[in-house]
């Protein structure tokens, strides 16, 4: 009972604290670095729309500023049965190089299938509407493919205050991003981030309806024998939300598509085929999907072996200690870093648990809203 109560707190820590740690430690010894050049090959910008009428005007002026050759840049609006005056507003603006394409309801994936394969670019990028892009970002894009193994690139999201315009980009997509970076050294990192990323047109393979697209089309890639990499300096900017609620049910709501993408995908974790990434996809993912029921398991095995030695008492006062600053942080009793922590792992394991939980009842969140 006592090395299962050590095995399962291994595992509750493992893909957030030891995993990251191990893939940097690999990284000094095994180096699989990509080349960069400058190259401007045609690009197709695709931004995803649904309703978003307050930031569409905004995207498409960032999108045409951007420092690249004009002839070769066109901006693909994805409408996904947009009910307000979204259509209107990318109908206004005056330049031939935005396209506006209007679909009924059917879900993001599914108007990508249908936009991708009408794309003039080589490289299409995928974003968000109310991700930024500094003026360099796409020129920092494409410079990975003058590699001819890199099939996909993915950059990272910003977070910036509105009030004070500061950055409070939070401690998950911090360590996220990380990651991934460290990763991409060694071979591929696991997954995309949404609002920014970029793959050769030839390598798209039309999506399942409700395949979850930033993570599928990653695995489309490696399993076509390119690597999947991450630009530490491409980024986008986002204003960052407020609203702990809509933030949780998206988190909720991701954890769930991607958890239904792992199970329909579980050849990736084949080693034999797919080398270091499937331990990647094992550790980053697949573990960290587990931390919830693994954290709850742990504060049982900790009740039964608590009169097997102070520790065990220690152990567990932390427990209730780590679960009750999370809470008061949580009600905004207390500004503690260390409490803040503790409110960001538990929000996350509990949106994670709900997410996974409506996976195993076969509960599939397939329709995409924007949580803004």
């Amino acid at each position: 009972m006592q090395f299962l109560f050590w095995l399962v707190a291994f595992l509750c820590i493992f893909s957030y604290a030891i995993y990251p740690i191990l893939v940097y430690i690999w990284t000094l010894i095994a180096r699989n670095r990509w080349k960069q050049a400058e190259i401007t090959p045609s690009v197709s910008i695709i931004v995803s729309v649904y309703n978003e009428e307050a930031v569409i005007a905004a995207k498409l002026d960032n999108a045409l500023a951007l420092d690249y050759p004009s002839e070769q840049l066109e901006i693909v609006v994805s409408s996904d049965g947009s009910t307000d005056r979204t259509h209107d507003i990318v109908r206004s603006i005056a330049d031939d190089r935005v396209k506006l394409h209007e679909f009924p309801r059917l879900g993001k994936t599914a108007c990508l299938n249908r936009v991708v394969p009408q794309a003039k670019g080589d490289i299409v990028l995928f974003t968000d509407a109310n991700a930024m892009f500094p003026k360099d970002t796409l020129r920092k894009m494409v410079r990975n493919f003058s590699d001819e193994r890199v099939g996909l690139v993915t950059g990272g999201t910003r977070y910036f205050s509105t009030e004070n315009e500061e950055e409070v980009t939070g401690l998950y997509a911090k360590l996220e991003r990380w990651t991934k970076q460290h990763e991409s050294i060694i071979s591929s990192c696991v997954g995309a981030d949404g609002a920014i990323f970029a793959i050769r047109r030839s390598l798209f393979v039309p999506l399942k309806g409700n395949d979850i697209n930033d993570f599928i089309i990653p695995l489309n890639v490696i399993e076509k024998g390119h690597r999947v990499v991450l630009d530490p300096e491409a980024n986008c900017q986002e204003p960052a939300s407020d609203d702990e609620a809509k933030a949780f049910r998206r988190q909720v709501r991701i954890t769930n598509r991607t958890a239904w993408a792992i199970v329909r995908n579980l050849r990736f974790l084949d080693v034999r085929r797919f080398g270091t990434f499937a331990f990647f996809l094992l550790s980053h993912k697949l573990l960290r999907f587990g931390v919830p029921f693994f954290f709850i398991l742990l504060g049982l095995l900790n009740l039964l072996v608590i009169g097997q030695g102070a520790i065990y008492i220690l152990t567990f006062l932390g427990y209730i200690a780590f679960v009750v600053l999370g809470l008061l942080s949580y009600i905004q009793k207390t500004k503690n870093k260390i409490a803040a922590i503790c409110k960001f792992f538990l929000i996350t394991i509990t949106a994670q648990l709900i997410g996974v939980a409506r996976m195993l009842v076969g509960i599939e969140d397939k329709i995409w809203t924007p949580q803004r």
